[in-house]
């Protein structure tokens, strides 16, 4: 920017700022406010308990004495070499997964294996490309097509979620055998933008891809997953880092219409957060270095499509083991770390939670591993830097595709924050 424009627009930011109505101190104690006002019921999100958060010393969550999983804790993460475009009309994404182990005498050896998709997307009736399959020592990898889609716009978001939650969730179902602790995922629990594609269908309204068996598949490997950690009494958990959902939010809202609650000004209580992770922020927002803030539970008691209510796992029913749907219905905490005041969204399948002593746990084996960090579980950490596809492996990736030309585009902005939002798919 040249001088005059740097002026006018800091200028149009102090206006801004000089129009905002609340301080950091006066958002902070109004979010608590309607913090508090969760209790009520509406929407579609409740509490397990009264709504409360809470303030613990790093210390003290670090070396908690009474960790029922103490060493060692396992993390599952993929990354994608996010979408490869070609002047023909041929989308490529692929992902690579890994089992992170954490613990100072661990067996890493699992960690040795890999888990790798690519997808492919390409509208020509010439293609002859089918899933084909290849192993090499540890690492498995298969090649999937995806059908021609009704929504074209979200052809690369689609196949990134495709191809990040199949590597992820088979992987994940591979090691099985090794896991004999928590298991963290980078991520949320479930896949939830493939889960929205299946309730769609449900509600009438169409998935962005027609008859395609792959979505359910993806989600019975995540079950699979669920039921036999269950069954070995080893908690399931999501960390999820960044969001744009506002289920929270929306959900408070409901309530505050529903209940007709009102302010001290006598007009209904104003909610101006659009994301849950703002709102939660200005929750557990804290002074201290030395303290993590964090909340009690809640819970996703449906999905609303179209009038329609649904229950996250009505698709696939039939494969849980341990109850209906909404047994498994995604419960879910928020924690703050000091110093960065970063927001995670820790969660786990309500199926685990149904002994209070217990949900106590399993929170605070959370924290604990997030306050040894001062960040995600090492586990994920570890997971993250081992399936980490760097930007030489994509270009070497580009490149190793030869008979067509690749097309760049020069404005695409690299985030994939719409792959945990299933809104992003209306």
């Amino acid at each position: 920017m040249d001088e005059r424009a740097f002026d006018v627009v800091r200028q149009l930011a102090e206006r801004v700022d000089a129009g905002i109505p609340r301080k950091v101190n006066d958002q902070a104690q109004h979010a608590r406010e309607l913090f508090d006002l969760l209790s009520h019921d509406g929407g579609t999100v409740e509490p397990l308990d009264e709504p409360e958060y809470f303030k613990t010393r790093k210390t003290e969550l670090g070396t908690w004495t009474e960790d029922l999983w103490t060493e060692p804790t396992y993390g599952v993460d993929a990354s994608t070499t996010r979408p490869l475009e070609y002047n023909n009309g041929l989308v490529v994404d692929t992902a690579h997964a890994k089992l992170g182990v954490s613990g100072a005498n661990s067996d890493r050896s699992a960690e040795r294996r890999g888990t790798v998709v690519t997808g492919v997307y390409l509208e020509d009736d010439n293609v002859t490309l089918h899933q084909e399959q290849t192993e090499i020592g540890d690492v498995k990898g298969e090649i999937i097509r995806i059908p021609e889609m009704r929504q074209r716009a979200n052809v690369t978001s689609i196949l990134t979620s495709t191809v990040q939650r199949l590597a992820e969730g088979k992987h994940a179902r591979r090691c099985l055998d090794e896991v004999d602790g928590p298991l963290f995922l980078d991520g949320s629990v479930y896949p939830l933008s493939v889960i929205y594609w299946t309730l769609l269908d449900r509600a009438g309204r169409g998935a962005p891809v027609g008859n395609w068996d792959l979505p359910t598949n993806v989600i019975e490997n995540y079950v699979a997953v669920v039921d036999a950690c269950f069954e070995r009494d080893i908690p399931v958990l999501g960390i999820v880092k960044t969001s744009s959902m506002g289920e929270l939010t929306d959900s408070l809202r409901a309530k505050i219409t529903q209940h007709d609650l009102r302010g001290p000004y006598g007009t209904l209580h104003d909610v101006p957060w659009l994301r849950d992770h703002q709102f939660i922020g200005e929750v557990l927002r804290d002074d201290s270095l030395d303290h993590l803030t964090y909340t009690s539970w809640f819970f996703q008691t449906k999905v609303e499509l179209r009038g329609k209510a649904f229950d996250l796992l009505t698709a696939v029913s039939n494969e849980l083991s341990h109850g209906q749907p909404a047994a498994y219905r995604r419960a879910f905490a928020y924690v703050r770390t000091p110093k960065t005041g970063n927001v995670f969204r820790v969660e786990t399948p309500a199926l685990f939670l149904t002994d209070k002593d217990r949900r106590e746990k399993i929170l605070l084996k959370a924290l604990k591993e997030i306050a040894r960090q001062g960040d995600v579980p090492r586990a994920v950490a570890r997971a993250d830097r081992i399936a980490r596809i760097s930007p030489d492996n994509r270009e070497t990736i580009r490149d190793a595709l030869q008979t067509v030309e690749s097309a760049f585009d020069y404005n695409r902005d690299g985030r994939w924050s719409h792959l945990e939002d299933p809104r992003s798919y209306e």
